[in-house]
């Protein structure tokens, strides 16, 4: 499994002024929007002040941009100014992922496959196994944009489960990180735990946010609680002790694949 982020914080292009906020809100990762959040004619100023950004920050955070479809005379303008680069950023962002080959010709050529795949249409939803393969640091669910295409309801879970469920195990095929499409309301906070409970318990490895209100709920979240923790150090204690491959565990029969979920958990709390 690539590197999972718990949170994704989007920022727009062209707002210089929240680069640096953005970075200490404590979300794990700052991603640098060229793309939804920036106007036809600001394209490239936008691109101009993210990259010199990138190129110079050193912050805690993982730094990344989601460029432009490389479909697009912007996306392939991006491209080209990413390769100038002498620091590339953490990972690029790439919208409208319809195929495999779009992300093979982004990474071939920045050199790079941390790139994450954003799943947001019928399309790119019907070759996300082959997309994730290629992805190789993840995919975000586009859900808006999903949504529109199908006609559907974004703010109806049921809707968005065949996306969000197909991510997850496109994901797990591929041992690429999963991120769940942001929460638009940013004053429902109990909408966004409810939902954002549910995306993890899909599998999801993150959630992507639109304001910085929303990080600390998400890392949270997506956070091993003590409890958890606990109980993994305890079961992995049991396994190795039997040295057998399934063990009797407070009372439940417990075999490899829980086994190594544990292990996973444990990994993720930072060991």
């Amino acid at each position: 499994m690539t590197k999972a982020f718990r949170s994704l914080l989007f920022v727009p292009g062209a707002r210089a002024d929240r680069f640096d906020k953005a970075a200490a809100s404590g979300a794990d990762a700052v991603i640098i929007d060229l793309e939804d959040a920036v106007l036809p004619g600001e394209k490239d100023a936008a691109r101009a002040s993210a990259l010199s950004w990138l190129a110079s920050y050193m912050g805690a955070a993982s730094a990344g941009v989601r460029i432009n479809s490389p479909r697009t005379a912007a996306g392939c303008a991006d491209i080209a100014a990413l390769d100038a680069l002498s620091r590339k950023p953490a990972f690029v962002m790439v919208p409208k992922a319809e195929t495999a080959q779009d992300i093979e010709i982004v990474a071939e050529a920045l050199g790079t496959r941390q790139i994450i795949a954003v799943i947001e249409s019928g399309r790119s939803l019907s070759n996300v196994y082959a997309v994730a393969h290629e992805a190789g640091a993840g995919l975000l669910f586009g859900g808006a944009d999903y949504a529109a295409s199908l006609g559907a309801d974004l703010a109806n879970w049921d809707a968005m489960l065949l996306a969000r469920a197909t991510i997850a195990a496109a994901g797990a095929a591929a041992g690429a990180a999963t991120y769940d499409v942001p929460f638009l309301d940013v004053a429902d906070m109990a909408g966004l735990e409810a939902e954002t409970r549910r995306s993890k318990a899909l599998g999801l490895s993150g959630r992507a946010c639109i304001h910085p209100g929303q990080v600390a709920l998400v890392n949270t979240v997506f956070s091993p609680s003590v409890e958890d923790v606990a109980h993994a150090r305890a079961l992995l204690e049991a396994a190795a002790a039997a040295q057998a491959g399934a063990v009797l565990f407070k009372g439940k029969l417990v075999d490899r694949p829980v086994i190594l979920a544990a292990q996973r958990l444990i990994d993720r709390a930072g060991g």
